[in-house]
């Protein structure tokens, strides 16, 4: 546990200390280098890139190494399918055209995953609240997901880029973005009914998305199947044993999931006042990884929690901004203590097996095998 811990510490530490340079140049007006977010996302990229070892290192390992050439991979038309996430295959197999390392691989991965991300949360929450949502971006799970699902984990991070884009209603740019983040991962292209939620929290677009997700838990069985069923037709080949494996979301998940949109309901009249489009898409965001942690609650955990996971900046961003404009500032100081006691017992107990399964090898060793 010392070793989650001190990871949880380091992030929120330079997160912090990104915080006050940023508020401290903010009052003065001027521009300024953060040296303490370059060192933060240095961290993240090692932390991420170095990895030997955890979840499905090995198999992402395994698939480098025996990756075709980008010359081979490109002359197989089936490589080429929508639906077979070639952007991401072709890139692994432009990297190792390059490099037999696959160290090199995860480093690159890395890096771009943690500068859209952290790039994303610090231009997307007021300055005073990005400690307190780089400290939910970690003990919510996102941050461990990019060692575990580096796939699933780049197009997260290319859909920040499509969210920029949705804030600022460029539909034509967004739906480019999504299309390629779906290219390497196809659960991204969830995003791509979002802009059908630009509208308050719990309105009638929140309600009817409630409604439907309510009618397939009651149906599950017949409604996944079918849609089970129009996904291979269209070349998604999906397993029926992933869906129907019996494993069901743990409630807990679920539980700290529904935090933002239960406090969005019973305070709906409040928080809906004078919030503008941004806020409003984040809150609906999360209403939307909530609907599908209650789905995995049926059945197919692992798959329905792969996609709530694509929703889960909503909370990470919104998040801070709902206990500021709820609370004042004795109360909120007091609410943010309990918030970050309930969100480190669920990191810990999420990763209470963390520190037997990570390894990684050193800056020096990693830089020795590049040069």
């Amino acid at each position: 546990m010392k070793m989650v811990l001190m990871i949880l510490l380091i992030v929120t530490g330079l997160s912090y200390m990104s915080q006050r340079m940023s508020m401290r140049y903010e009052d003065d007006g001027r521009k300024h280098w953060d040296i303490f977010l370059v060192i933060l996302i240095i961290f993240l990229i090692m932390f991420a890139g170095l990895r030997t070892s955890y979840n499905d290192t090995q198999n992402y390992m395994i698939g480098f190494q025996q990756s075709e050439t980008i010359k081979e991979f490109l002359s197989n038309p089936e490589n080429l399918k929508l639906t077979n996430n070639p952007l991401f295959y072709g890139f692994q197999a432009l990297i190792r055209t390059m490099t037999s390392n696959v160290s090199i691989f995860f480093v690159i991965c890395a890096t771009i995953i943690n500068i859209l991300n952290v790039r994303f949360i610090k231009k997307h929450v007021n300055t005073e609240d990005f400690a307190l949502s780089m400290f939910i971006y970690t003990t919510i799970g996102i941050l461990m997901l990019s060692l575990a699902a580096q796939k699933q984990s780049l197009a997260m991070s290319i859909l920040t880029l499509a969210l920029t884009q949705l804030f600022k209603k460029n539909y034509i740019r967004y739906y480019i973005i999504v299309f390629i983040a779906g290219l390497i991962h196809s659960y991204a292209w969830i995003f791509l009914f979002l802009p059908l939620l630009s509208t308050r929290p719990w309105s009638k677009s929140t309600v009817a998305l409630l409604v439907g997700t309510i009618f397939i838990m009651y149906t599950f069985q017949d409604t996944i199947t079918t849609f089970v069923e129009v996904a291979d037709q269209i070349g998604k080949n999906i397993s029926m044993e992933e869906v129907f494996d019996g494993n069901k979301m743990n409630l807990l998940r679920v539980a700290v999931y529904a935090v933002v949109p239960m406090i969005s309901l019973i305070f709906k009249e409040r928080i809906n006042k004078d919030i503008d489009d941004q806020s409003s898409m984040l809150i609906q965001i999360s209403i939307v990884g909530l609907m599908f942690m209650m789905l995995g609650t049926m059945n197919g955990a692992n798959m329905f929690g792969r996609c709530a996971y694509y929703f889960t900046i909503g909370i990470i961003c919104i998040l801070p901004w709902m206990l500021r404009k709820l609370f004042n500032r004795q109360s909120v100081q007091i609410i943010t203590i309990v918030a970050v006691l309930c969100f480190t017992s669920f990191y810990m107990y999420d990763n209470r097996t963390f520190q037997n399964e990570y390894r990684r090898k050193g800056i020096t060793q990693f830089i020795g095998e590049v040069i």
